[in-house]
């Protein structure tokens, strides 16, 4: 059968009339599959229930868009056929999909047509993203999550009598590290080196100085990275929110704080700004004709683009905050560009930061602050994290961090 995926599934508000191209296959498709249209009028109707939570319906689509990929055109069968056998080869398809269905970065599941205005899809998507260069590997975490997904549409399939089991549940109580071709926790996402973060900080400084109109804002974007260690949705753009130049303030006892509003876990945090991250912020502001420290009511996004936007809501808009995508970006240039420099006398450290993503900063900066001594509740809380417990990944991830025990934070 053909194993090359397309986009399946319209955006949540063109679930009613559906998209041209995606309705003529789907006719053509029930020739051979005689539930094929069925099917996909189920799945219209369970992604139609979750229209309304932007994140629910994206992750759900994506989902479905695999699951119903694989099911017609690498397996030729019906979604009524899949049982816990024929889930689990999908499960393994996943774990190690082909490598031309992997893109480097993640793109939109249609484009419009200039002339007609019709949705097509986009060319450049597939159904597998891997940014780093080595081997595609998921993580336990991310295999759950996919279950747990699926789960959930075999309910909805169970409710409406398409389906008599739910092979996603049987899969998701029985899974462990002995039955799944997924990553280590060990080996997944992990900190930088004290060599690798001085090499990655000493390149984000040189082109600051060298091409100012393009990385001051990395040097911010960095050092906040670093020594706050935010998640990277909570300094980009997402619907309903876009973070500020004002979400430095100044707090009531005197320090410079950082607030990040309710996220992961649904709770806001402040963060105390260490001296060298207000210095980067005060030199970005400089650059861009502003004073030094923001005003209390500052519309000013965090991270302004340097070019308009091409699509979305933002289009033509250049005073925009940077997305998710785009700050990944920034960071991938940064990592190869020192990788690249590393390379000739630390070929495991720059093979190293190929793999990493914007993600690793994020646990960079929770190991060293662990290691300098900073108090275990504090780092909790500056991270957002709901337990102690979840720290342990970060105290155990380096062998270099383990064994010098008094990092520097400075940067």
């Amino acid at each position: 059968m053909n194993q090359n995926f397309m986009p399946l599934f319209p955006h949540a508000n063109q679930l009613d009339l559906g998209v041209d191209y995606i309705n003529q296959h789907i006719s053509e498709l029930d020739r051979s599959i005689p539930d094929a249209a069925y099917s996909y009028e189920l799945a219209i109707e369970y992604l139609a229930e979750n229209r309304f939570n932007a994140n629910n319906f994206k992750s759900i689509r994506g989902e479905l868009n695999v699951l119903f990929n694989w099911t017609w055109f690498v397996c030729g069968m019906s979604i009524a056929e899949i049982d816990r056998i024929a889930l689990r080869k999908f499960i393994d398809f996943c774990n190690q999909p082909p490598a031309h269905l992997i893109a480097r970065t993640s793109y939109p599941f249609f484009i419009t047509e200039a002339k007609t205005t019709l949705l097509q899809a986009n060319p450049k998507w597939q159904p597998f993203v891997h940014r780093g260069l080595g081997k595609y590997i998921r993580k336990t975490s991310t295999l759950k999550a996919q279950l747990s997904l699926l789960s959930s549409f075999f309910l909805f399939l169970n409710d409406v009598e398409y389906h008599d089991k739910n092979p996603a549940a049987i899969l998701l109580r029985r899974l462990n590290v002995n039955n799944t071709h997924v990553a280590d926790p060990e080996v997944g996402e992990k900190a930088l080196s004290s060599l690798q973060w001085r090499s990655v900080w000493d390149v984000v400084n040189e082109l600051a100085d060298k091409q100012p109109e393009k990385h001051q804002r990395s040097r911010l974007l960095f050092a906040l990275l670093y020594l706050l260690y935010p998640r990277v949705s909570e300094i980009a753009a997402r619907p309903g929110f876009t973070p500020l130049m004002s979400s430095f303030f100044k707090h009531r006892s005197g320090n410079w704080v950082f607030k990040i509003p309710r996220s992961k876990g649904g709770k806001s945090r402040i963060i105390l700004c260490p001296d060298e991250l207000l210095q980067c912020l005060k030199d970005y502001r400089r650059y861009l004709g502003l004073s030094d420290l923001p005003q209390p009511d500052e519309k000013i996004p965090l991270f302004v683009r340097h070019k308009a936007g091409t699509h979305g809501r933002d289009t033509g808009v250049l005073n925009a905050q940077l997305g998710i995508e785009a700050i990944r970006n920034i960071v991938r240039e940064i990592f190869d560009l020192t990788a690249s420099k590393l390379t000739s006398d630390e070929p495991h450290a720059a093979g190293e930061l190929r793999q990493f993503s914007v993600h690793s900063l994020r646990h960079t900066g929770i190991s060293t602050s662990i290691a300098a001594g900073t108090p275990l509740q504090v780092v909790m809380k500056n991270a957002g994290h709901a337990d102690l417990s979840t720290l342990s990944i970060y105290i155990s991830a380096d062998l270099q961090q383990q064994v010098t025990a008094t990092v520097s934070r400075d940067l």
